[in-house]
């Protein structure tokens, strides 16, 4: 089972219209509503690719209760919540069909007091019985504990669980000082973290060897549209996808992540592993609706999917 955690998830609602009017009274033809979060993508690939999944969510107020229900209703996958007092966020998207423009209107995350931070440790550490891999994924909704992956990913790790990190900033600083088995940043992100610019792909192994020195076994480091730079024991490698007519790339980092945790959970080669998980990030990409690719689409992807050896 592939346990994902989200610590900051959102009600994410999209509006679609013909054309935005600043100041108008706008009417939508069309809206539609998901559960939102890094981690909630994660586990919705997960269970298309027909694994078996659990989502911990750290939630709170109505739209708390609507993500719960979302994800276990619309998506049939198992929610852990952990929850809080202050309300869930919404994010709300405004799609100007015909010129595909979009415009996004981000609510605040929840706070998180310390007692409430304390229960959020303890329903992972109930949560992580049986998982074989944990995602921790996004940044936390409250600045005050961006400590929690530095401390959930030893009980993962203590629970016999390969764990993979997918943040940012100071969440990703304190993920790594724990050593998770897997990072997975994309350029900019790690580019903060290392403190140098990443421009080439010289700089960019340069950096991954830093977290290489660190103790992560194997980083992930996403090049968006250009796929990704795969590196660990086995080797480094580019996994390049095919060209594709893009819709919504939202996602598709999480597509990835997913395809890699279905991988580790499974022991395939990593390159086997990481041509699957580019096929199902170039297959997010090619529909709107988050996680809702076909599987025969990944499997068609997939064959046009290159893997190129690197120095």
């Amino acid at each position: 089972m592939i346990l994902t955690v989200t610590p900051n998830p959102c009600v994410d609602k999209t509006v679609f219209i013909d054309k935005l009017k600043v100041g108008a009274f706008m009417r939508s033809h069309k809206c539609t509503c998901i559960p939102g979060g890094k981690g909630t993508n994660v586990s919705r690939a997960v269970k298309l690719m027909g694994r078996d999944t659990k989502a911990m969510v750290v939630v709170g107020g109505h739209p708390g209760r609507h993500v719960v229900e979302m994800i276990e209703q619309q998506d049939g996958i198992e929610c852990v919540p952990a929850w809080v007092a202050s309300q869930t966020r919404t994010i709300t998207t405004v799609l100007e069909e015909p010129i595909h423009r979009q415009t996004a209107f981000f609510e605040p995350g929840s706070r998180v007091t310390e007692t409430e931070a304390r229960g959020i440790v303890e329903t992972f550490r109930r949560a992580v019985a049986g998982a074989r891999v944990v995602a921790f994924s996004g940044t936390v909704s409250d600045p005050a504990i961006s400590w929690l992956y530095g401390e959930l990913i030893p009980i993962a790790k203590n629970a016999e669980a390969i764990t993979i990190l997918d943040s940012h900033g100071p969440e990703f600083a304190r993920g790594i000082e724990a050593v998770p088995y897997m990072a997975k940043p994309n350029v900019a992100e790690l580019q903060e973290f290392v403190g140098f610019t990443l421009t080439n792909s010289t700089e960019q192994l340069r950096a991954i060897d830093v977290l290489h020195a660190r103790g992560i076994g194997l980083v992930v480091l996403s090049l968006g549209r250009e796929g990704a730079i795969v590196s660990s024991g086995a080797g480094r490698f580019q996994v390049i996808p095919p060209a594709i007519r893009e819709v919504n790339a939202v996602g598709s980092g999480d597509a990835l992540v997913a395809g890699l945790a279905i991988g580790i959970m499974e022991k395939a080669p990593i390159e086997d592993a990481a041509r699957t998980a580019c096929a199902m990030g170039t297959a997010n990409a090619m529909s709107w609706d988050i996680g809702h690719f076909r599987v025969e689409e990944v499997h068609a992807i997939r064959d046009g999917v290159r893997v190129v050896r690197m120095q």
